[in-house]
Protein backbone atom coordinates (compact mmCIF):
# COMPACT_ATOMS: atom_id res chain seq x y z
CA UNK A 1 0.00 0.00 0.00
CA UNK A 2 1.00 3.46 -0.67
CA UNK A 3 2.07 5.48 2.43
CA UNK A 4 2.33 9.08 0.85
CA UNK A 5 0.41 11.43 -0.58
CA UNK A 6 -0.06 11.83 -4.13
CA UNK A 7 0.55 15.76 -4.88
CA UNK A 8 -1.15 17.33 -8.29
CA UNK A 9 2.58 17.60 -10.29
CA UNK A 10 2.34 20.99 -12.79
CA UNK A 11 1.49 18.93 -15.34
CA UNK A 12 -1.49 18.13 -13.94
CA UNK A 13 -2.07 21.11 -12.46
CA UNK A 14 -2.38 22.14 -16.42
CA UNK A 15 -4.64 19.82 -17.21
CA UNK A 16 -6.82 20.32 -14.50
CA UNK A 17 -7.37 24.08 -14.87
CA UNK A 18 -7.94 23.53 -18.78
CA UNK A 19 -10.81 20.92 -17.87
CA UNK A 20 -11.97 22.53 -14.33
CA UNK A 21 -11.16 26.60 -15.28
CA UNK A 22 -10.92 26.94 -19.03
CA UNK A 23 -13.84 24.25 -20.13
CA UNK A 24 -11.36 22.64 -22.33
CA UNK A 25 -10.29 19.02 -21.16
CA UNK A 26 -7.63 17.50 -23.03
CA UNK A 27 -7.98 13.75 -23.53
CA UNK A 28 -5.58 10.57 -24.43
CA UNK A 29 -6.50 8.02 -26.32
CA UNK A 30 -4.60 4.67 -27.67
CA UNK A 31 -6.06 3.42 -30.18
CA UNK A 32 -5.12 -0.71 -31.10
CA UNK A 33 -6.33 -2.24 -34.36
CA UNK A 34 -5.90 -5.76 -34.11
CA UNK A 35 -5.82 -8.83 -36.81
CA UNK A 36 -8.86 -10.33 -34.79
CA UNK A 37 -11.28 -8.97 -32.14
CA UNK A 38 -10.96 -8.85 -28.72
CA UNK A 39 -13.95 -10.89 -26.44
CA UNK A 40 -16.39 -9.59 -24.74
CA UNK A 41 -14.79 -11.50 -21.66
CA UNK A 42 -10.80 -10.02 -22.61
CA UNK A 43 -12.27 -6.53 -22.58
CA UNK A 44 -14.45 -6.86 -18.95
CA UNK A 45 -11.01 -8.70 -17.71
CA UNK A 46 -9.05 -5.56 -19.21
CA UNK A 47 -11.69 -2.97 -17.66
CA UNK A 48 -11.77 -4.70 -14.12
CA UNK A 49 -7.80 -4.81 -13.70
CA UNK A 50 -7.37 -1.07 -14.93
CA UNK A 51 -9.94 -0.02 -11.78
CA UNK A 52 -6.85 -1.57 -9.60
CA UNK A 53 -4.76 0.92 -11.81
CA UNK A 54 -2.66 4.45 -10.95
CA UNK A 55 -5.09 5.86 -13.69
CA UNK A 56 -8.29 5.40 -12.06
CA UNK A 57 -7.75 7.61 -9.45
CA UNK A 58 -10.25 10.80 -8.08
CA UNK A 59 -8.85 14.93 -7.99
CA UNK A 60 -9.18 16.55 -4.05
CA UNK A 61 -9.21 19.92 -4.05
CA UNK A 62 -6.70 21.34 -1.34
CA UNK A 63 -8.29 22.67 1.93
CA UNK A 64 -5.79 26.06 2.59
CA UNK A 65 -3.64 28.26 -0.05
CA UNK A 66 -0.50 27.07 -1.41
CA UNK A 67 -1.15 23.73 -0.07
CA UNK A 68 -1.68 21.37 -3.47
CA UNK A 69 -4.32 19.20 -5.05
CA UNK A 70 -3.94 15.74 -4.04
CA UNK A 71 -5.46 11.98 -5.69
CA UNK A 72 -6.91 9.33 -4.31
CA UNK A 73 -7.30 5.79 -5.72
CA UNK A 74 -11.18 5.45 -6.92
CA UNK A 75 -11.19 1.77 -7.70
CA UNK A 76 -15.04 1.41 -8.79
CA UNK A 77 -16.02 4.56 -10.66
CA UNK A 78 -13.04 5.58 -12.36
CA UNK A 79 -13.78 3.60 -15.90
CA UNK A 80 -16.69 1.68 -17.62
CA UNK A 81 -16.10 -0.60 -20.75
CA UNK A 82 -18.52 -1.01 -23.94
CA UNK A 83 -18.71 -3.30 -26.94
CA UNK A 84 -19.58 -1.71 -29.94
CA UNK A 85 -21.50 -3.07 -32.69
CA UNK A 86 -19.18 -4.67 -36.05
CA UNK A 87 -18.09 -1.42 -38.19
CA UNK A 88 -16.92 -1.39 -42.09
CA UNK A 89 -13.20 -0.16 -42.55
CA UNK A 90 -14.34 3.15 -43.95
CA UNK A 91 -16.09 3.90 -40.43
CA UNK A 92 -12.96 3.78 -38.07
CA UNK A 93 -12.02 6.91 -37.60
CA UNK A 94 -15.46 8.60 -37.10
CA UNK A 95 -15.25 5.62 -34.74
CA UNK A 96 -11.99 7.05 -32.93
CA UNK A 97 -13.61 10.38 -33.12
CA UNK A 98 -17.24 9.37 -31.37
CA UNK A 99 -15.09 7.49 -28.74
CA UNK A 100 -12.91 10.67 -27.45
CA UNK A 101 -16.47 12.46 -27.51
CA UNK A 102 -16.67 10.95 -23.88
CA UNK A 103 -17.06 13.17 -20.92
CA UNK A 104 -15.20 12.68 -17.75
CA UNK A 105 -15.38 14.09 -14.17
CA UNK A 106 -11.79 14.13 -12.27
CA UNK A 107 -13.80 14.53 -8.67
CA UNK A 108 -16.33 11.87 -9.09
CA UNK A 109 -15.38 9.81 -12.21
CA UNK A 110 -15.21 8.32 -14.73
CA UNK A 111 -11.98 9.42 -16.25
CA UNK A 112 -11.08 6.17 -18.30
CA UNK A 113 -13.73 4.79 -20.88
CA UNK A 114 -12.54 1.19 -22.90
CA UNK A 115 -14.24 0.78 -25.75
CA UNK A 116 -14.18 -2.23 -28.22
CA UNK A 117 -15.43 -3.06 -32.10
CA UNK A 118 -15.05 -5.67 -34.51
CA UNK A 119 -14.44 -4.75 -37.96
CA UNK A 120 -16.57 -6.60 -40.86
CA UNK A 121 -12.85 -7.17 -42.44
CA UNK A 122 -12.37 -10.07 -39.42
CA UNK A 123 -10.44 -7.37 -37.65
CA UNK A 124 -11.26 -5.53 -34.19
CA UNK A 125 -10.25 -1.77 -33.08
CA UNK A 126 -10.03 -1.10 -28.94
CA UNK A 127 -9.84 2.52 -27.79
CA UNK A 128 -8.47 3.54 -24.51
CA UNK A 129 -9.64 7.37 -23.52
CA UNK A 130 -8.90 9.08 -20.19
CA UNK A 131 -8.72 12.26 -19.38
CA UNK A 132 -4.82 13.54 -19.73
CA UNK A 133 -5.30 14.88 -15.88
CA UNK A 134 -5.28 10.89 -14.39
CA UNK A 135 -2.48 10.08 -16.72
CA UNK A 136 -0.50 10.65 -19.51
CA UNK A 137 0.70 7.86 -21.71
CA UNK A 138 3.53 6.56 -20.01
CA UNK A 139 1.35 5.44 -17.30
CA UNK A 140 -1.59 4.74 -19.23
CA UNK A 141 0.59 2.02 -21.09
CA UNK A 142 1.98 0.85 -18.07
CA UNK A 143 -1.67 0.79 -16.54
CA UNK A 144 -2.55 -1.14 -19.52
CA UNK A 145 0.45 -3.74 -19.44
CA UNK A 146 -0.64 -4.37 -15.92
CA UNK A 147 -4.33 -5.14 -16.95
CA UNK A 148 -3.25 -7.37 -19.79
CA UNK A 149 -0.69 -9.71 -18.01
CA UNK A 150 -0.86 -12.35 -15.25
CA UNK A 151 0.45 -12.30 -11.81
CA UNK A 152 0.39 -10.30 -8.54
CA UNK A 153 0.34 -5.94 -9.57
CA UNK A 154 0.42 -3.81 -6.33
CA UNK A 155 -2.45 -1.26 -6.29
CA UNK A 156 -2.57 2.27 -6.51
CA UNK A 157 -3.80 3.35 -3.02
CA UNK A 158 -2.12 6.45 -1.80
CA UNK A 159 -3.11 7.88 1.65
CA UNK A 160 -5.51 10.40 1.83
CA UNK A 161 -4.72 13.75 3.07
CA UNK A 162 -4.77 14.94 6.64
CA UNK A 163 -5.27 18.38 7.59
CA UNK A 164 -2.16 18.74 8.86
CA UNK A 165 -0.78 17.17 5.89
CA UNK A 166 -2.26 20.04 3.79
CA UNK A 167 -0.43 22.73 5.90
CA UNK A 168 2.85 20.64 5.77
CA UNK A 169 2.48 20.71 1.85
CA UNK A 170 1.67 24.45 1.86
CA UNK A 171 4.74 25.41 4.09
CA UNK A 172 6.67 23.48 1.59
CA UNK A 173 5.50 25.27 -1.35
CA UNK A 174 5.42 28.74 -0.17
CA UNK A 175 9.58 27.80 0.43
CA UNK A 176 9.53 26.67 -3.40
CA UNK A 177 7.86 29.78 -4.36
CA UNK A 178 9.99 32.12 -2.56
CA UNK A 179 13.72 29.98 -3.41
CA UNK A 180 12.70 29.84 -7.40
CA UNK A 181 11.61 33.26 -7.36
CA UNK A 182 15.52 34.46 -5.62
CA UNK A 183 16.85 32.39 -8.26
CA UNK A 184 14.81 33.39 -11.13
CA UNK A 185 16.21 36.83 -10.28
CA UNK A 186 19.55 35.75 -10.04
CA UNK A 187 19.30 34.30 -13.23
CA UNK A 188 17.69 37.29 -14.88
CA UNK A 189 20.06 39.61 -13.35
CA UNK A 190 23.43 37.41 -14.43
CA UNK A 191 22.11 37.55 -18.00
CA UNK A 192 21.90 41.41 -17.66
CA UNK A 193 24.57 42.62 -20.00
CA UNK A 194 25.67 39.37 -21.29
CA UNK A 195 26.93 39.16 -24.62
CA UNK A 196 25.37 36.27 -26.97
CA UNK A 197 25.33 35.73 -30.82
CA UNK A 198 21.95 36.45 -32.39
CA UNK A 199 20.77 33.29 -33.99
CA UNK A 200 18.34 33.16 -36.42
CA UNK A 201 14.70 33.73 -34.83
CA UNK A 202 12.60 30.45 -34.94
CA UNK A 203 9.43 30.15 -36.41
CA UNK A 204 6.72 29.09 -33.63
CA UNK A 205 3.04 29.66 -32.98
CA UNK A 206 3.70 32.91 -31.16
CA UNK A 207 5.37 34.53 -34.49
CA UNK A 208 1.91 35.31 -35.91
CA UNK A 209 0.14 37.72 -33.53
CA UNK A 210 -3.00 36.27 -31.62
CA UNK A 211 -6.51 37.65 -33.05
CA UNK A 212 -8.49 39.99 -30.44
CA UNK A 213 -10.56 38.03 -27.79
CA UNK A 214 -14.14 38.07 -28.16
CA UNK A 215 -16.77 39.03 -26.02
CA UNK A 216 -18.61 37.40 -24.19
CA UNK A 217 -21.69 37.33 -26.59
CA UNK A 218 -19.59 36.58 -29.08
CA UNK A 219 -17.84 33.47 -27.09
CA UNK A 220 -21.20 32.01 -26.19
CA UNK A 221 -22.10 31.92 -29.86
CA UNK A 222 -18.87 29.68 -30.87
CA UNK A 223 -19.31 25.87 -31.59
CA UNK A 224 -16.97 22.64 -30.49
CA UNK A 225 -15.85 21.15 -33.40
CA UNK A 226 -13.82 17.69 -33.98
CA UNK A 227 -10.09 18.66 -34.27
CA UNK A 228 -8.72 17.46 -37.78
CA UNK A 229 -7.25 13.91 -37.30
CA UNK A 230 -5.82 11.97 -39.32
CA UNK A 231 -4.09 8.48 -39.08
CA UNK A 232 -1.53 7.08 -42.09
CA UNK A 233 -0.15 3.23 -41.50
CA UNK A 234 3.44 2.69 -43.09
CA UNK A 235 5.20 -0.63 -43.72
CA UNK A 236 7.76 -0.94 -41.10
CA UNK A 237 10.42 -2.37 -43.39
CA UNK A 238 9.68 0.81 -46.05
CA UNK A 239 10.24 2.83 -42.88
CA UNK A 240 13.38 1.79 -41.50
CA UNK A 241 15.01 1.59 -45.31
CA UNK A 242 14.30 5.10 -45.55
CA UNK A 243 16.22 5.78 -42.13
CA UNK A 244 18.91 3.75 -43.41
CA UNK A 245 19.20 5.63 -46.49
CA UNK A 246 19.47 8.85 -45.19
CA UNK A 247 21.82 7.65 -42.14
CA UNK A 248 19.12 8.98 -39.67
CA UNK A 249 16.80 7.33 -36.77
CA UNK A 250 13.29 6.97 -36.24
CA UNK A 251 13.13 10.06 -34.25
CA UNK A 252 15.23 12.33 -37.13
CA UNK A 253 12.99 10.91 -40.03
CA UNK A 254 9.92 11.63 -37.36
CA UNK A 255 10.74 15.33 -37.10
CA UNK A 256 11.88 16.18 -40.87
CA UNK A 257 8.07 15.10 -42.03
CA UNK A 258 6.71 16.77 -39.34
CA UNK A 259 8.74 19.99 -40.20
CA UNK A 260 8.37 19.49 -43.79
CA UNK A 261 4.05 19.23 -42.93
CA UNK A 262 5.06 22.80 -41.10
CA UNK A 263 6.05 24.27 -44.33
CA UNK A 264 3.40 22.70 -46.67
CA UNK A 265 0.92 24.22 -44.55
CA UNK A 266 2.11 27.30 -45.23
CA UNK A 267 3.44 28.26 -41.59
CA UNK A 268 7.19 28.34 -42.57
CA UNK A 269 9.40 28.29 -45.18
CA UNK A 270 12.37 25.80 -46.38
CA UNK A 271 14.58 29.15 -45.47
CA UNK A 272 13.09 29.26 -41.86
CA UNK A 273 14.08 27.58 -38.21
CA UNK A 274 11.17 25.58 -37.42
CA UNK A 275 10.70 25.13 -33.63
CA UNK A 276 9.60 21.40 -32.67
CA UNK A 277 8.27 20.82 -29.25
CA UNK A 278 9.41 16.91 -27.79
CA UNK A 279 7.33 15.45 -25.08
CA UNK A 280 10.04 13.19 -23.16
CA UNK A 281 9.40 11.02 -19.93
CA UNK A 282 10.98 11.70 -16.69
CA UNK A 283 9.28 8.15 -14.81
CA UNK A 284 10.86 5.77 -12.89
CA UNK A 285 9.72 2.01 -12.41
CA UNK A 286 7.77 2.60 -9.83
CA UNK A 287 6.52 6.13 -10.49
CA UNK A 288 2.74 6.33 -10.04
CA UNK A 289 2.77 10.38 -10.77
CA UNK A 290 -0.22 11.32 -13.00
CA UNK A 291 2.06 13.60 -15.69
CA UNK A 292 5.84 13.17 -15.07
CA UNK A 293 6.82 14.39 -18.45
CA UNK A 294 9.11 17.19 -19.90
CA UNK A 295 9.60 18.80 -22.89
CA UNK A 296 12.34 20.10 -25.32
CA UNK A 297 12.27 21.96 -28.25
CA UNK A 298 14.36 21.03 -31.41
CA UNK A 299 15.04 24.23 -33.85
CA UNK A 300 15.53 22.35 -36.84
CA UNK A 301 16.58 24.38 -40.06
CA UNK A 302 13.51 23.70 -42.52
CA UNK A 303 16.19 22.80 -45.12
CA UNK A 304 17.18 19.94 -43.45
CA UNK A 305 14.07 18.13 -44.20
CA UNK A 306 14.10 19.81 -47.62
CA UNK A 307 17.51 18.13 -48.12
CA UNK A 308 16.99 14.56 -46.62
CA UNK A 309 19.44 15.56 -44.10
CA UNK A 310 18.37 12.93 -41.52
CA UNK A 311 22.16 13.21 -40.01
CA UNK A 312 22.36 16.68 -39.04
CA UNK A 313 18.55 16.67 -37.91
CA UNK A 314 19.94 13.68 -35.69
CA UNK A 315 23.39 15.47 -34.15
CA UNK A 316 21.37 18.53 -34.02
CA UNK A 317 18.37 16.69 -31.26
CA UNK A 318 21.02 14.58 -29.70
CA UNK A 319 22.92 17.93 -28.57
CA UNK A 320 19.47 19.41 -27.91
CA UNK A 321 18.74 16.61 -25.03
CA UNK A 322 22.47 16.86 -23.64
CA UNK A 323 21.91 20.76 -22.94
CA UNK A 324 18.50 20.17 -21.46
CA UNK A 325 19.62 17.97 -19.15
CA UNK A 326 21.86 20.22 -17.63
CA UNK A 327 19.48 23.52 -17.88
CA UNK A 328 16.73 25.03 -15.53
CA UNK A 329 13.98 26.67 -17.52
CA UNK A 330 12.87 30.02 -16.42
CA UNK A 331 9.21 28.39 -16.66
CA UNK A 332 10.10 25.52 -14.49
CA UNK A 333 11.10 28.42 -11.85
CA UNK A 334 7.52 29.86 -11.92
CA UNK A 335 5.82 26.50 -11.88
CA UNK A 336 5.53 26.26 -8.02
CA UNK A 337 3.62 30.19 -8.26
CA UNK A 338 1.32 28.92 -10.99
CA UNK A 339 -0.29 26.20 -9.08
CA UNK A 340 -0.63 28.10 -6.20
CA UNK A 341 -2.57 31.15 -8.27
CA UNK A 342 -6.25 30.83 -7.95
CA UNK A 343 -8.27 29.75 -11.64
CA UNK A 344 -9.13 33.40 -12.45
CA UNK A 345 -5.49 35.14 -12.17
CA UNK A 346 -4.39 31.86 -14.30
CA UNK A 347 -7.10 32.41 -16.48
CA UNK A 348 -5.97 36.16 -17.22
CA UNK A 349 -2.42 35.52 -17.12
CA UNK A 350 -3.29 33.03 -20.16
CA UNK A 351 -5.19 35.48 -22.42
CA UNK A 352 -2.58 35.26 -24.58
CA UNK A 353 -0.85 32.03 -24.86
CA UNK A 354 -0.09 29.90 -27.47
CA UNK A 355 -0.15 26.41 -28.47
CA UNK A 356 3.16 24.77 -30.07
CA UNK A 357 3.66 25.29 -33.73
CA UNK A 358 4.72 21.73 -33.87
CA UNK A 359 4.36 18.92 -31.22
CA UNK A 360 6.20 15.54 -32.23
CA UNK A 361 5.98 12.82 -29.91
CA UNK A 362 7.64 9.71 -30.51
CA UNK A 363 6.30 6.73 -28.81
CA UNK A 364 9.11 4.24 -30.52
CA UNK A 365 9.03 0.69 -30.75
CA UNK A 366 5.85 -0.82 -29.07
CA UNK A 367 5.96 -4.35 -27.12
CA UNK A 368 4.03 -6.73 -29.12
CA UNK A 369 2.28 -7.66 -25.73
CA UNK A 370 0.87 -4.39 -25.35
CA UNK A 371 0.32 -4.03 -29.27
CA UNK A 372 -1.90 -7.06 -29.44
CA UNK A 373 -3.05 -6.79 -25.79
CA UNK A 374 -2.02 -9.94 -24.43
CA UNK A 375 -1.68 -11.96 -27.78
CA UNK A 376 1.06 -10.76 -29.82
CA UNK A 377 -0.06 -13.10 -32.63
CA UNK A 378 -2.78 -10.77 -33.39
CA UNK A 379 -1.03 -7.66 -33.69
CA UNK A 380 -2.04 -4.89 -36.61
CA UNK A 381 -0.86 -1.47 -35.94
CA UNK A 382 -0.91 0.77 -32.88
CA UNK A 383 -1.54 4.73 -32.76
CA UNK A 384 -2.44 7.27 -29.89
CA UNK A 385 -3.20 10.89 -29.75
CA UNK A 386 -4.27 13.68 -27.46
CA UNK A 387 -7.03 16.17 -27.90
CA UNK A 388 -8.87 18.86 -27.15
CA UNK A 389 -12.45 18.36 -25.74
CA UNK A 390 -14.48 21.52 -26.54
CA UNK A 391 -12.67 23.67 -28.97
CA UNK A 392 -13.88 25.58 -31.47
CA UNK A 393 -12.16 26.78 -34.70
CA UNK A 394 -12.25 30.28 -33.42
CA UNK A 395 -10.54 29.65 -30.42
CA UNK A 396 -8.10 27.28 -32.36
CA UNK A 397 -7.03 30.46 -34.41
CA UNK A 398 -6.55 31.93 -31.37
CA UNK A 399 -4.66 29.90 -29.90
CA UNK A 400 -2.13 30.01 -33.04
CA UNK A 401 -1.24 26.59 -32.94
CA UNK A 402 0.20 24.13 -36.01
CA UNK A 403 -0.35 20.34 -35.70
CA UNK A 404 0.56 17.56 -33.33
CA UNK A 405 1.79 14.24 -34.02
CA UNK A 406 2.37 11.01 -32.75
CA UNK A 407 4.99 8.36 -33.75
CA UNK A 408 4.68 4.41 -33.10
CA UNK A 409 6.43 1.29 -34.41
CA UNK A 410 4.89 -1.97 -34.13
CA UNK A 411 7.43 -3.68 -36.39
CA UNK A 412 5.38 -4.84 -39.52
CA UNK A 413 3.38 -1.00 -39.38
CA UNK A 414 4.43 2.30 -38.56
CA UNK A 415 1.82 4.60 -37.62
CA UNK A 416 1.51 8.72 -37.75
CA UNK A 417 -1.19 10.55 -36.41
CA UNK A 418 -1.39 14.00 -36.79
CA UNK A 419 -4.20 16.30 -35.25
CA UNK A 420 -4.57 19.53 -37.45
CA UNK A 421 -4.36 22.89 -34.78
CA UNK A 422 -4.43 25.37 -37.71
CA UNK A 423 -8.26 25.69 -38.72
CA UNK A 424 -6.92 27.34 -41.99
CA UNK A 425 -4.53 25.41 -42.88
CA UNK A 426 -6.13 21.95 -42.04
CA UNK A 427 -9.91 22.50 -42.36
CA UNK A 428 -10.58 18.82 -42.38
CA UNK A 429 -9.69 15.52 -42.12
CA UNK A 430 -9.78 14.74 -45.64
CA UNK A 431 -7.23 17.93 -46.26
CA UNK A 432 -4.67 17.23 -43.61
CA UNK A 433 -4.87 13.23 -44.43
CA UNK A 434 -3.54 14.32 -48.02
CA UNK A 435 -1.00 16.86 -46.47
CA UNK A 436 -0.01 13.47 -44.56
CA UNK A 437 0.31 11.37 -47.58
CA UNK A 438 2.01 13.53 -49.90
CA UNK A 439 4.28 14.73 -47.25
CA UNK A 440 5.23 10.88 -46.39
CA UNK A 441 5.22 10.21 -50.50
CA UNK A 442 8.07 12.71 -50.82
CA UNK A 443 10.53 10.71 -48.46
CA UNK A 444 9.23 7.43 -50.95
CA UNK A 445 6.57 6.37 -47.87
CA UNK A 446 4.08 4.43 -48.81
CA UNK A 447 0.69 5.12 -46.91
CA UNK A 448 -2.44 3.20 -46.09
CA UNK A 449 -5.18 5.83 -44.27
CA UNK A 450 -7.01 4.57 -41.72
Amino acid sequence: MTTHVERTTHDDDLFIRMDRAFGVPVLSQAIWRLTEPLSADELEQIGRRLLASPISRRLHRSRIPFARDYWTAEPTAAGRTYLDDEMDEDAIVDWIERAAEVRFDLAEGPVWELRAAPLASGGGMVTLCSSHAVGDGWLGGRAVMQAITEGHHPRYEPKPAALLDDVRDAIGQASAIGINLAALARDTWGARGASAEQATEPVTSRSIPAPPMPDDEQLRAEKPIRTPLAVVAIPGDDWRAAVATHDGSNNALFSAIVVGLVVAAGRASWEDTVRVSVPMSLRETEDTRANSTTGVTLDLPAEWSRDRDLTAIRRQAKQTYVDAAAQSSRLSRLQPLMQALPDGVVGTLSRNAATPLALASNGGVVDPLFAGLGVPSRVDAFASRATTQGVSRERLARLRGGLASWFHDTGETVTIAVSGLDPVAFPSSTELRESVEKECARWGLPTSAW
